[in-house]
């Protein structure tokens, strides 16, 4: 048997085992991810996949593509259709850019080497997850969830630039244009892009419980203080080690946990940058369960996560110093006017500072 079967099992057993001894605490657990998952996932992700279904079934990727081949290739050396997943997993977060790199895949629009690469880059934390609830909620600062959603963005590029010396060299791949208004009718465009959101949705709610219950049952048996004292000797505390190791698991606890913390705040912050763009194997879960009719190969797409979370905690890390004042002057969290004209400034800012760079280099890669 391999190592990862035996893991597994081991892990099932240990969760049946939980569930026997601390019924109480596990279903809570489960409750409160459910309640998640309806109030908070299943309102924000649905419309959105149902609409990324549509986009796709009607072949607006395939016009979005050659719309942006010019910008994408000399920054990414992808094609043009790579800014669909790309920008859409930016804006709605987890495990979206996923789910739209695999419908091209399947739809035959993408190779498998591509669909790897743009996988390391696409599927990122979404605005409304660090703003809302990392930024505002856990730290009561949302400028610090602007400042993470920066580095995210920064962190997905720098990842997308350095996979390109990666890739193997390929022979040219023909893209078929797929003219979904023309073969599929209305209802059947709009049927299975609802049918597919729908089990999607499903999926991500499973695996939301099923982490929730397994994190839970590590916290009953202590399993996280027991390896903060094991690592007694890092430089940070206790209460800081426990949320990095929860937050490897599941991110949303680690985040809060480490908004706990009496670490220094710069040291805190970087490392959730790092969780939330690595995002915790409750993601990869997710992330792994829309790509199963993908073969591609998981240990590289972890190489390429654990890359992206690298470069978004050092842009964090680096940038926090020049935005810390900005911080510390914003107004609370209950003053809606000032918060929306910041987070319109920074929508505008991503966008245009990721359309200058690509412009410049575009512009050396033609010379």
């Amino acid at each position: 048997m391999k190592k990862s079967s035996v893991l597994f099992v081991f892990s099932t057993c240990f969760l049946i085992f939980a569930l026997l001894r601390y019924p109480s605490a596990i279903l809570a657990a489960s409750a409160d991810s459910i309640q998640l998952w309806l109030t908070k996932v299943f309102p924000s992700l649905f419309p959105f996949m149902v609409a990324c279904g549509i986009l796709l079934r009607i072949g607006a990727a395939e016009r979005i593509g050659r719309l942006l081949h010019p910008l994408m290739k000399p920054l990414f050396g992808l094609d043009g259709i790579a800014a669909f997943p790309f920008f859409l997993g930016i804006l709605s977060g987890y495990p979206m850019g996923a789910k739209i790199t695999s419908q091209l895949y399947e739809n035959k629009q993408i190779t498998l080497d591509e669909t790897e690469h743009i996988l390391v880059f696409s599927n990122n934390p979404g605005p409304l997850f660090l703003i809302g609830t990392i930024g505002a909620g856990f730290f009561r600062v949302p400028f610090f969830g602007y400042l993470l959603l920066l580095s995210a963005f920064f962190g997905a590029v720098a990842t997308g630039i350095f996979w390109r010396f990666r890739r193997k060299k390929v022979s040219p791949f023909h893209r078929p244009f797929l003219s979904g208004n023309k073969e599929l009718s209305l209802t059947e465009v709009l049927s299975g892009s609802v049918s597919d959101a729908m089990n999607t949705i499903l999926l991500i709610g499973g695996y939301l419980i099923l982490f929730a219950a397994l994190s839970e049952a590590m916290e009953q048996i202590r399993f996280f203080s027991f390896l903060s004292d094991i690592l007694f000797f890092l430089p940070i505390s206790t209460d800081s080690v426990q949320g990095l190791f929860s937050g490897i698991l599941e991110m949303t606890n680690g985040a809060y946990l480490l908004s706990q913390s009496p670490d220094e705040l710069r040291l805190r912050l970087t490392l959730v940058a790092f969780l939330v763009s690595f995002g915790g194997l409750s993601i990869l879960g997710q992330t792994f369960g829309v790509l199963s009719s993908v073969p591609i190969n998981k240990t590289g797409y972890l190489k390429g996560k654990l890359c992206n979370a690298l470069f978004s905690s050092l842009f964090f890390y680096f940038l926090y110093p020049f935005f810390v004042q900005k911080a510390q002057k914003a107004v609370p969290v209950f003053s809606s006017f000032t918060e929306t004209a910041f987070t319109l400034s920074v929508l505008w800012l991503l966008p245009s500072l990721f359309f200058v760079c690509v412009v410049f280099h575009a512009l050396i890669y033609k010379r």
